[in-house]
């Protein structure tokens, strides 16, 4: 490990990455917030809608893979420092918008801006925290996610109430750019160095792409990242519609209810990722400690189907705070095992392509339950396939997905010796 890499500076880079997961999530949920409003003001159908949700998944499944194998390549500074910048500057053009074509395309810029971002967050977590930190670290940047999802409806729903969308989306969407030049002013980028403690780093083979996608290990972690993300999507896009059109709450109400379900996720993550790391230091193996604490989230977050079916409010609101606590957890700790398995060399190419094709459920999850909704009149259906997705997630993760013990290096088609990168 680098003389650099001081605990000081982990904290610091850690803050660093956690403020910008709250600006990523906030300008990515931002959309469904304003999903009622711009419906009324544009004239169109829930199934409309949802293709425009949608949108932003079409460019983030790209830019995940794109921005993974420049992160590797090029290093993580430079790849966030200009991903975040796109992201931010079409999130503010979304106020201009004068039909929903323009909505689209304004997420099809954000999407691109926004793929990159966790690939190389969890480079840089996985190339400068020791495994035994690591589930921590993960969870702490994570929460991230969830505290700007806690902020995003209450802030827009300020916003709109006060000024209207357009202006909401121009103020949020500008106002976190300083943030670039906090990245570019701190942030070393330790894994360019060519040595470490005065030792050259082994050069990193090519990754052999052919076995890669043929490995069960790899096809298994990526199905478990395909079923949690649909229905983490469902839960970003349309609880907001849901709360509105599904339970008929105000826009305030809406947003106090939004936000104390992804509040209380933001104080879940970090917990689960100290929880998992302390089975470990307990005498846990890596397989036992991050599978039993992903496995007991997934199903907790099944429980998001009660929500669909009580007519208590009190209850609904009760299990789908549950379910969105857990599921969020569950999408944080998913790069905790991602980072475990996968030297730090090929972190990034990896990441993201298992996150790319997670993100594959952003584009069908909104879709499915936009037309769900149209066509039923309800979120009932809409909630248990979302529910049993994660249940499916589940069933891979104990039987398909192999022991997070034993060395992944066949899955990647390289060496065993590059292990010492990690």
């Amino acid at each position: 490990m680098s003389s650099e890499n001081t605990l000081k500076y982990r904290i610091g880079v850690l803050a660093l990455l956690m403020s910008a997961t709250v600006i990523n999530s906030f300008d990515r949920a931002s959309l469904s917030v304003a999903v009622p409003f711009i419906i009324k003001e544009f004239g169109i159908t829930a199934a409309v809608m949802g293709i425009a949700l949608s949108a932003f998944f079409i460019t983030y499944v790209l830019g995940n893979f794109i921005g993974g194998v420049l992160a590797d390549r090029f290093g993580s500074k430079v790849v966030l420092g200009v991903s975040f910048t796109i992201w931010s500057v079409f999130s503010a053009l979304t106020g201009f918008a004068q039909n929903i074509t323009h909505i689209i395309l304004m997420r099809l810029g954000v999407g691109v801006g926004e793929g990159p971002y966790f690939p190389c967050a969890v480079k840089v977590i996985g190339g400068i925290f020791p495994t035994e930190e690591r589930g921590i670290a993960v969870g702490i940047n994570s929460s991230g996610n969830r505290v700007g999802l806690t902020l995003c409806p209450i802030v827009m729903a300020f916003l709109i109430t006060g000024w209207g969308w357009r202006v909401a989306f121009f103020v949020t969407g500008t106002v976190c750019l300083v943030w670039v030049g906090a990245w570019a002013a701190f942030f070393k980028d330790l894994s360019r160095a060519p040595t470490v403690s005065g030792v050259e780093k082994p050069k990193a083979e090519k990754l052999k792409w052919g076995v890669l996608l043929r490995n069960k290990a790899i096809i298994g972690i990526t199905v478990v990242k395909f079923t949690q993300d649909f229905l983490q999507w469902l839960f970003l896009t349309w609880i907001p519609g849901y709360l509105i059109t599904g339970r008929h709450f105000s826009t305030i109400e809406m947003g106090f209810y939004t936000s104390l379900a992804f509040g209380t996720a933001a104080i879940a993550q970090p917990f689960v990722g100290f929880l998992s790391d302390s089975l470990i230091r307990w005498g846990w193996s890596v397989n036992r400690a991050r599978k039993s604490v992903q496995v007991g989230l997934q199903l907790l977050s099944a429980t998001i189907i009660v929500t669909g079916f009580t007519a208590n409010v009190g209850v609904a609101i009760f299990f789908m705070v549950l379910a969105i606590s857990a599921e969020s957890a569950c999408a944080g700790h998913i790069w905790t095992i991602i980072t475990d398995v996968i030297p730090e060399a090929y972190v990034g190419s990896v990441g993201g392509l298992i996150n790319a094709i997670g993100a594959i459920a952003g584009i069908v999850s909104p879709i499915v339950t936009g037309v769900l909704v149209t066509v039923t009149g309800n979120f009932q259906l809409a909630l248990t396939i979302g529910g049993g997705s994660i249940l499916i997630a589940t069933v891979f993760l104990l039987f398909v997905v192999p022991s997070l013990d034993k060395p992944w290096h066949d899955a990647l088609g390289i060496k065993g010796a590059v292990a010492g990168l990690a």
